[in-house]
């Protein structure tokens, strides 16, 4: 026992694979910090960018998804090689690792999912940070695209969390353009020329005043749209940068509302027209009651029975 322990080769050998065992854990935590220090790199070469920039909203994100990959990769296999080095057997420690990772696997199949589904959205190139949404029930501003959720800020304030994996088919307001869309009831008894060329004449000098927010020369005013019960509807239309739109749906719709007040223009309100027939105002469908005095004494005797 003495002699074993005293054995130059048996401490050799464990020098020789405690050497081993550093080199490896060294080569581990060197590999690391490179895969760290390019990840850096390459976020610093998109810091100069706005913060909703599509190039370093992808930089920012995948560089820390691929940290955090890194680390989960590397530091287990320097584990199983140091293992290894002193002699354990890893074959049934790499197998109940399989076993444990495929059962982690059919439990995370949603978690998977929604990191895949967040990568795609990153590199599509289809949804940025403060872009106006419309994902299923849910309106609102984006304001963080992560690797699993999305969050989106409705108009009441409420940030909404969406997984990723869960956006199938959603609507962006902030791509390339907007319309502004600003409908206007016309009674049938107006003279609709005459309110039309009104609203031409207003659409245009409200565009005289946002001409930086136009992608269109000028305003249409389209008429007529459709025939309501109680008006037809005309509409002024025009494109514009995204976002900019409902401002100025608001500011059409003030203008038009002063316009139609200065000039004594009557804006219909929903209406239902009532036949008269025989002098009586009740509608044909209204089933008749009993007369008046019979209803009277049907109500006494009951009563008197209640007494």
């Amino acid at each position: 026992m003495i002699d074993t322990i005293t054995s130059p080769a048996l401490w050799q050998s464990v020098a020789f694979g405690a050497l081993r065992i550093v080199l490896i854990l060294a080569l581990a935590a060197g590999l690391l910090a490179a895969v760290r220090r390019l990840v850096a790199r390459w976020i610093a070469s998109v810091e100069h960018l706005d913060r909703a920039e599509p190039r370093r909203q992808r930089a920012e994100t995948i560089g820390n998804l691929i940290r955090s990959m890194a680390q989960y990769v590397i530091w287990p296999m320097a584990a199983i090689m140091a293992l290894s080095e002193i002699n354990i057997d890893v074959g049934a420690l790499l197998a109940g690792v399989g076993i444990a990772g495929l059962a982690i696997g059919f439990g995370a199949q949603t978690l998977v999912k929604d990191v895949i589904g967040g990568i795609f959205l990153l590199f599509d190139d289809i949804i940025h940070i403060g872009d106006l949404v419309q994902i299923g029930g849910t309106t609102g501003t984006v304001e963080e695209i992560g690797v699993r959720l999305v969050k989106v800020r409705k108009f009441d304030g409420e940030l909404v969390m969406i997984p990723a994996g869960e956006i199938r088919t959603f609507g962006n307001k902030s791509v390339n353009w907007a319309r502004v869309i600003v409908p206007l009831g016309l009674s049938y008894e107006q003279d609709v020329d005459a309110v039309l060329e009104i609203a031409k004449h207003v659409a245009d000098d409200w565009a005289e005043e946002h001409r930086g927010i136009l992608l269109e020369d000028e305003p249409q005013v389209q008429s007529i749209l459709d025939f309501g019960d109680s008006a037809v509807t005309a509409r002024i239309v025009v494109q514009v940068k995204p976002g900019e739109q409902f401002a100025a749906e608001r500011e059409l719709r003030r203008r038009l509302k002063r316009v139609f007040d200065a000039q004594d223009v009557e804006i219909p309100f929903p209406q239902r027209t009532v036949h008269v027939i025989d002098g009586a105002s009740v509608p044909p469908h209204t089933p008749k009651g009993p007369p008046a005095d019979a209803a009277d004494r049907t109500a006494a005797a009951e009563a008197e029975g209640a007494d």
